[in-house]
């Protein structure tokens, strides 16, 4: 079962159970094999009779645990199904995620198909949880892991698991969590989980993206400004995560940078074995980690032992001319707090006391109506603060407000670039296409914020003035339908 084999395990436990119905052992398995399929009432059912004959069994016990959690979190999902997965959610909270996550995870298995050569022999279950203490309960990851080291999927046990972006702060990229985690699922199935964190961890990061982006262009998604910002003050400092200390997991390591300074490197060292060995490269790679050690495996694929791939990579960077990107932003994994307002959250985020000043003068004024006055305090802001997403947003707005687009689209397109993954810059962008007339960029942008935030009542408004705008009524439709959702 370690290597998640469950159309093989089943036969041989099924005949284990048939000879021996009292073994512990062998409920041991069937609760196990049970958990695996998804089939959690059974899988207690085995569990707690295992535990009638033993009950002083340390292991077992945690697993009866962690089984009826699981199922009291998810007994009430909703089940939906398309050709390749099976989605479990709260419908009443997250109902509508589930069209979008199944059109996504059926792209990513076109994609990692492609990409890596696999192909699950069934449907993969996907579990998206609705609040925190629900995605500990079926995961075990506590809040510390989702906000220090954003951890906010998992694939493990059989089957992939996020937790909704209703419950972070900003949202987060949930359609490429669960890609990430699927492209875990195929590493597992393609290595016999004999893969090390760094090759996980790096083929998921730098094929996350497929699903929306299935051709990787000169410069690859991993690359956006905080990692190549990361990757180029370690080559800078000479402070790498080794190899060696991403085991046993990345969610280990002691800060946020760590973590994705990891995730960067990871990705690189992805990339250069791609770009060494082209792209069948990595379908070579995992074949032989199946068969072998991964320092054999390497050195079979890159002519190189282990520690050589490792120095050959970084010195494969170091060639790649990268530099740190002010104002770039790592990715933040805030929960929502009721207590907290997203104005004052904002404000909190900029760096500079003369440009907090500046923007929260330039917030009231807006309030009052004196549009020009504010951006004008706003510009100010950006003087001492020339990198913030927050000021270049909060002017970009106000430049929208005045319908002053051809001005506030260059403030706009740099917050995009700092942070690419800001909910609030793709709304703006939508609201100002779509007002400029521009109903092709808008509805791209407005798409874009729903990749992030699908909770964003905003941009459903806008994005049904776009639909409507250019004749598409089924999109129209449905957008309206989300909305009525929404509102309860």
């Amino acid at each position: 079962m370690g290597a998640w084999q469950v159309e093989e395990a089943r036969p041989v436990i099924e005949r284990l159970m048939a000879a021996r119905p009292q073994s512990v052992d062998a409920l041991d398995l069937a609760a196990l094999l049970a958990y695996y399929e998804g089939a959690y009432p059974k899988a207690l059912a085995a569990v707690e009779k295992a535990l009638a004959i033993d009950a002083e069994d340390d292991q077992r016990q945690a697993l009866r645990l962690l089984l009826q959690r699981t199922h009291d979190v998810t007994r009430h999902f909703k089940r939906y199904e398309s050709r390749h997965f099976l989605l479990y959610l709260h419908e009443e909270n997250d109902g509508i995620l589930a069209e979008p996550a199944l059109e996504a995870l059926e792209q990513a298995h076109r994609e990692v198909e492609r990409a890596l050569g696999y192909r699950p022999r069934s449907k993969v279950r996907v579990e998206i949880a609705p609040d925190v203490q629900s995605f500990n309960a079926i995961t075990t990851l506590t809040l510390r892991d989702i906000e220090e080291t954003g951890a906010i999927g998992l694939c493990k046990f059989n089957k992939v698991m996020i937790i909704s972006p209703r419950v972070m702060a900003h949202g987060y990229r949930w359609l490429d969590s669960l890609t990430h985690e699927y492209i875990h699922l195929a590493i597992v199935n393609l290595t016999r989980n004999k893969a090390p964190i760094w090759l996980h961890e790096g083929i998921a990061r730098y094929y996350e993206t497929v699903w929306r982006k299935p051709v990787q262009g000169p410069r690859p998604d991993y690359l956006t400004p905080a990692n190549e910002t990361l990757l180029a003050r370690a080559i800078e400092e000479q402070e790498f995560v080794s190899f060696e200390d991403m085991e046993p997991s990345l969610i280990r390591l002691d800060t946020p940078e760590q973590v994705q300074l990891a995730y960067a490197e990871a990705a690189s060292a992805v990339d250069y074995i791609l770009q060494v060995k082209g792209p069948s490269g990595m379908r070579e790679v995992l074949s032989h980690v199946k068969r072998r050690s991964t320092a054999e495996a390497i050195e079979a694929v890159m002519g190189a032992p282990l520690d050589g791939f490792e120095a050959d990579w970084r010195r494969f960077i170091q060639g790649q001319g990268l530099a740190a990107v002010q104002g770039s932003r790592l990715r933040s994994y805030k929960v929502a707090d009721d207590g907290d307002t997203q104005p004052a959250v904002a404000l909190n985020e900029i760096q500079s006391e003369i440009a907090r000043n500046r923007t929260h003068l330039g917030d009231r004024l807006r309030q009052r109506g004196r549009l020009r006055a504010a951006g004008a305090e706003y510009r100010r802001a950006l003087r001492a603060g020339p990198n913030s997403t927050v000021i270049l947003n909060r002017l970009g707005e106000t430049l929208i407000h005045s319908r002053r687009y051809d001005e506030a689209l260059p403030h706009l397109e740099k917050a995009r670039y700092l942070d690419p993954d800001q909910v609030h810059t793709y709304y703006l962008m939508g609201r100002l296409h779509h007002e400029a007339g521009d109903d092709t960029r808008a509805r791209d942008a407005l798409l874009e914020a729903l990749q992030i935030n699908p909770f964003h009542p905003g941009v459903y408004h806008v994005l049904s003035g776009v639909y409507e705008a250019t004749g598409d009524d089924e999109g129209a439709r449905k957008t309206r339908q989300v909305m009525r959702k929404l509102r309860g």
